[in-house]
């Protein structure tokens, strides 16, 4: 049943002839978990064209984190964009047959869509095996993270980024890292970067029940905890501030290693995308406590801007992207000057500093990452499609 529902969504993505074809979208970030850059682009894109955004989850995250938000398949955006999350088996990058397995469970599901002049888009080399079997007319690569640097990655995710990279015929950072790094590989890459939801995150949201008791002043962290971060830092920022509380929004990832942490430091779990402006409205610093790892140094977090859209100060550790284009906005401190730096944030704390870091955010929109990304890739898909489509 499930497998015929994906198929009628599948079907309902095919274009007839001389409309724009179906977008099929394959995200490493799954639709139910934090909200990132994928999901924005997903629903920006569908304005325009039909999509489909798969983003498989495999068993033990379903069981451990999205089971009360998981669905199979849902439509949105008036029938044009249809987000498909399958579960696969877990050990997805350990083990090569459960891959191959995994691989044949997502191709009987895209199996509508094979040969029919899909353009094929996606943010991670994970899903090489994909790519000529769907014979898609043109390949879109969005480069968000380095994933083969993370520890969890396959031991031939290098060598499938390598064979994406050869079929691409558009390559876009969401990052200046990345484009920095892989602009040899690809020197036509282009850096775009994330924009937030300005005008959601400052409508006025009550305190949510969970963040209510805790004591102030809140230090507050959005995302995921991984191993892209310093878990160390969050024990430090509890015991410099004792009688404060450190507040921890998002999925916990078995990656993610800190000594044993104080009392203050409470772990709130995954949010609903929509209650995260109560969050960052009644907290009273943002943290991005960042490793000094390979991973870590490619990000561009999107958490900075929505922390800056509150008016929230923000302290980071000196990733490359943050110190380069948030210069005056975000305080960077390395791990010896860390609680310092964040108490000399909340002391010189005011009206005026809240409104310019907001004004910072406020032109910064999702809309003009999706305008910018149509105005690449629909000229692709006039061209007739060149011999390395096949």
């Amino acid at each position: 049943m499930a497998r015929q529902f994906a198929h009628k969504g599948a079907r309902r993505l095919v274009a007839p002839a001389g409309q724009r074809p179906p977008l099929v979208f394959y995200s490493q970030v799954a639709w139910d978990t934090v909200w990132q850059r994928p999901q924005e682009q997903a629903l920006g894109l569908a304005e325009k064209r039909p999509v489909l955004f798969v983003s498989p989850v495999q068993l033990h995250e379903w069981t451990e984190r999205l089971s009360s938000t998981w669905e199979f398949c849902r439509t949105l955006c008036g029938g044009r964009l249809v987000v498909l999350s399958p579960l696969i088996f877990s050990g997805e990058y350990r083990v090569r047959a459960i891959r191959r397995l995994n691989a044949r469970l997502l191709r009987r599901l895209l199996a509508p869509l094979r040969g029919r002049g899909a353009t094929f888009m996606t943010n991670t080399p994970f899903c090489w095996h994909l790519v000529p079997w769907l014979h898609p007319r043109r390949v879109v690569y969005d480069l968000i993270d380095d994933f083969c640097a993370f520890e969890w990655a396959p031991p031939e995710g290098r060598a499938l980024e390598r064979k994406l990279l050869r079929r691409a015929d558009l390559v876009l950072a969401g990052t200046g890292a990345l484009q920095r790094q892989y602009r040899r590989a690809f020197p036509g890459l282009e850096f775009l970067p994330s924009g937030v939801q300005f005008e959601r995150l400052t409508a006025p949201a009550p305190e949510p029940e969970d963040l209510a008791p805790l004591p102030r002043p809140r230090l507050l962290f959005v995302g995921t905890l991984n191993d892209k971060l310093d878990g160390a830092l969050f024990r430090d920022l509890a015991e410099g501030f004792p009688a404060g509380s450190i507040a921890l929004v998002g999925p916990r990832h078995e990656t993610f290693r800190a000594p044993p942490l104080p009392p203050n430091v409470h772990h709130l779990g995954l949010k609903p995308h929509s209650a995260l402006p109560g969050y960052y409205q009644h907290c009273d610093l943002g943290l991005m406590p960042f490793a000094d790892s390979p991973a870590a140094r490619a990000i561009n977090p999107i958490k900075t801007l929505e922390y800056l859209a509150c008016g929230l100060p923000v302290i980071s550790t000196p990733i490359p992207d943050v110190v380069e284009y948030y210069k005056g906005v975000v305080s960077t401190a390395k791990p010896p000057d860390w609680v310092e730096e964040a108490r000399r944030l909340l002391e010189q704390n005011n009206d005026e500093e809240r409104a310019r870091r907001r004004e910072f955010a406020r032109g910064r929109s999702w809309d003009k990452l999706v305008r910018r990304m149509e105005e690449m890739i629909e000229p692709l898909e006039r061209e007739p499609p060149c011999a390395s489509a096949s």
